[in-house]
């Protein structure tokens, strides 16, 4: 018998990266339903809250482990995940799973072939996953009769078709292109589509012996240096991407398909038509897909650890993956989803909804496994901020400074 029921009810911390607009709204309507209804008929109060970004959630999570105050529930990077299973912090959902009849292999496969379901364990679920996709204002792009770019090539062709000068003053009116660092996302998307990605099984980087990310770097730089892709800010620089897209001043950008819901808003109220495709590809169509995950966490009771799964299973249901998915653009993560009827009546509505979905079929940025992918990422974004945002090295000297300052990780 469980220590907790509806007159002694169980109270579950659930921390979270969620803490606005469309994400936590989905997030807060997701936990209000659970104690409403199985929350409220077993006993199982979950209680949100907001820990801040992935790095800040995943540190607390470390920290916490040491002083006992740690979430039963918790979100985490896919990129974190080498770092919570080195630790032991993740307990194994398939015991709860078993009991409860839910099946594994209704996931998307890019979601199965990860390091953290192993060896008939499963450490995380997906819950916040995202891919990069290829945002462009199709007003525009309609006006001078383009069409989404599919490859790199046609990507350059198409941002510069949309970059336009003030012939009178020499400023931009409206800039191309911007690409956001992110290494791992969305550096690490285009590398996929090279053959040669950051890592690969036997703790090897590809993107370095064959030096995929020499030619990343090089026509990076070029398309800055060509004037029309403008150098991400060196701070706040996804706040300010967005803001001078929806002001009509940025043509195009690569963003996670999980800010979908919030940039369809904001184009629609400054009066133009979004347009979303696929992540531009170098030699193959191919991208990663990061974001979020959800686990229960070792520390607590086999009674908590019950009442947590409660939670995770009911957000794992189509009902609520399809409702994630339509709020905020973020991958829903199940096979059976695209027979969901509200699912299908969202993609039919509005197309742009469905692109993250045909692209889950993908690779998970977590894998292979690497317990040093953090660093090596961090590594290569000091130089991209060099190269891209301070213009102060080359191409050449950016690659050789990876080269360098990554040889301990590889030997």
């Amino acid at each position: 018998a469980l220590a907790y029921s509806p007159e002694d009810p169980i109270t579950i911390p659930f921390w979270h990266t969620r803490g606005s607009g469309a994400n936590y709204e989905v997030l807060k309507a997701s936990v209000d339903a659970f104690n409403e209804t199985v929350g409220k008929e077993k006993g199982i109060i979950v209680e949100e809250i907001y820990q801040g970004n992935y790095n800040t959630n995943v540190t607390k999570i470390q920290l916490g482990s040491q002083s006992g105050d740690i979430p039963v529930i918790a979100v985490t990077s896919s990129a974190h995940t080498a770092m919570l299973l080195d630790d032991n912090l993740t307990a194994d959902m398939a015991p709860y799973m078993a009991e409860t009849g839910f099946d594994l292999n209704n996931l998307l496969n890019v979601f199965l072939n990860v390091p953290a379901i192993h060896d008939g364990e499963v450490h995380t679920l997906p819950y916040v996953r995202s891919t990069p996709v290829f945002y462009y204002n199709k007003t525009m792009a309609d006006a001078k009769g383009l069409t989404a770019p599919k490859t790199i090539a046609d990507m350059e062709t198409f941002c510069k078709a949309l970059h336009t000068v003030n012939a009178a003053t020499g400023e931009v009116d409206t800039w191309g292109f911007l690409m956001l660092e992110d290494t791992s996302f969305i550096q690490g998307g285009l590398l996929w589509s090279t053959g040669s990605p950051l890592v690969a099984e036997g703790g090897t980087s590809p993107a370095l012996e064959n030096k995929s990310l020499l030619r990343l770097f090089s026509d990076w730089r070029r398309w800055v240096d060509e004037g029309w892709c403008k150098p991400y800010a060196p701070t706040n620089a996804s706040a300010e991407c967005t803001e001078l897209f929806y002001r009509g001043k940025l043509a195009a950008f690569i963003a996670s398909c999980g800010s979908l819901g919030n940039i369809k808003k904001f184009a629609a109220e400054n009066g133009f038509e979004l347009g979303v495709s696929y992540l531009p590809y170098y030699d193959e169509p191919a991208t990663g897909s990061g974001g979020g995950n959800i686990c229960l966490i070792n520390g607590n009771s086999d009674e908590q650890l019950r009442a947590g799964w409660e939670f995770i299973n009911f957000i794992m249901q189509d009902e609520w993956v399809a409702l994630n998915a339509i709020k905020t653009g973020y991958v829903p993560g199940t096979k059976s989803v695209a027979e969901n009827e509200t699912m299908k009546a969202a993609w039919a509505e509005d197309p742009n909804t469905r692109v993250a979905y045909e692209l889950a079929w993908a690779y998970g940025n977590e894998t292979p496994y690497f317990p040093e992918r953090m660093e090596f990422v961090q590594i290569i974004a000091a130089a991209t901020s060099l190269l891209i945002q301070e213009q102060s090295i080359t191409p050449e000297e950016a690659f050789e400074q990876v080269q360098n300052d990554s040889a301990h990780l590889f030997n």
